[in-house]
């Protein structure tokens, strides 16, 4: 092959490198496509966060509602009786502090975080202007008697293994009711022991809040202290359920059992607010529903109308401040968390027909 004598290889212009102009349409096009993606990125989070918060709190309403509800239902409950058709008493010492005032009248209650009643003791303290509800129900598992019982002592079988720290599951000390479908006692059991293949649950002295009366049953003409076998005995609670700051400073529901510790049930949970429903007329029907105040003829509670604010997680989730009812007030959030307000009216189960 013959090269032209005119042609010079040296001549040939060889590209070294990019122009600015290049340079700068190439970095033009790049931050377009790069603001693209940012937004893509930024878009998927905002959208993933908002609907991760508006899961859990509606996850959590939901549970709050559901574990709320069902203590509601159950308030005063012991058993097969009725409590217009029947007669309860009690033997305990200061039937008017809290804890050991077990009656139809105390079976559900709400107060004002700063007016609780003597011996309630809630750590940790419930916020301010908060309601703290309280439930008083025998929702354990019943135990039968296995014979009459006489002036000191009742009888029930024994329905956990020989040696249990707690017989029946009664322990020492527990406030228990014993029932039939006629009436009921209530008392503490001073003492739990296994005899002879049954448990025996001793009503004597010493204990707190203890017995007034030690001694009750042994009178056969007296037959609203007799309880026969096939009659039952079952463990009361008082449940509550309030509002409080958790570790990390997030409000959420706490709920506190009998003399257990307060421990946090949900977190998340910003304020509940319980309306009552009154019978006013003796139908077994809910006439009205009033705030809790004092005053209420807590004996014509058939019904509660609860409501549940729930607050997201995190914060800057709502493009803006949100505004919502709760308790009857229109409020605007100080924050960018999402908030809904959950509702449901729950009827006493022990009070209506």
């Amino acid at each position: 092959m013959r090269i032209h004598p005119e042609f010079n290889l040296s001549s040939i212009k060889r590209q070294s490198g990019l122009s600015l102009v290049e340079l700068m349409i190439a970095i033009t096009i790049g931050v377009v496509l790069m603001t693209g993606v940012v937004q893509m990125f930024v878009s998927s989070k905002t959208v993933f966060t908002t609907q991760q918060g508006l899961s859990r709190v509606q996850e959590t309403g939901r549970l709050a509602i559901d574990f709320m509800a069902r203590d509601i239902r159950q308030a005063g409950f012991m058993g097969c009786s009725y409590y217009t058709d029947w007669s309860l008493n009690s033997t305990l010492n200061n039937t008017n502090q809290f804890g050991s005032d077990f009656s139809f009248e105390t079976s559900l209650r709400a107060y004002a975080s700063n007016a609780l009643p003597a011996g309630m003791v809630l750590n940790p303290a419930p916020r301010a202007d908060t309601q703290v509800l309280a439930v008083y129900a025998a929702n354990d598992e019943s135990v039968a008697l296995t014979q009459q019982n006489n002036a000191n002592n009742v009888f029930v079988e024994l329905t956990t293994p020989a040696g249990a720290e707690c017989p029946s599951g009664i322990c020492d000390g527990d406030i228990v009711a014993v029932a039939d479908c006629d009436k009921a006692m209530i008392f503490q059991a001073t003492a739990v022991n296994e005899q002879a293949g049954q448990v025996v649950l001793a009503h004597g002295a010493g204990a707190n809040p203890g017995n007034q009366r030690t001694v009750w049953g042994g009178d056969a003409e007296n037959l609203i202290e007799i309880f026969d076998e096939g009659a039952e005995v079952l463990k009361l609670n008082t449940v509550v359920y309030y509002i409080a700051d958790g570790p990390r400073g997030v409000p959420g529901l706490y709920q506190k059992v009998a003399n257990d510790p307060a421990y946090q049930l949900l977190q998340g949970v910003e304020n509940i607010n319980l309306e009552i429903g009154l019978d006013t007329d003796a139908d077994r029907v809910a006439d009205n529903y009033v705030a809790p105040a004092a005053g209420i003829s807590w004996n014509q509670v058939v019904a509660a109308r609860l409501d549940v604010l729930v607050q997201s997680p995190d914060d800057n989730v709502s493009a803006e401040n949100q505004t919502y009812e709760f308790a009857g007030e229109e409020v605007e959030a100080e924050d960018r968390r999402i908030r809904q307000v959950f509702s449901t009216t729950v009827g006493v189960r022990s009070r209506l027909p």
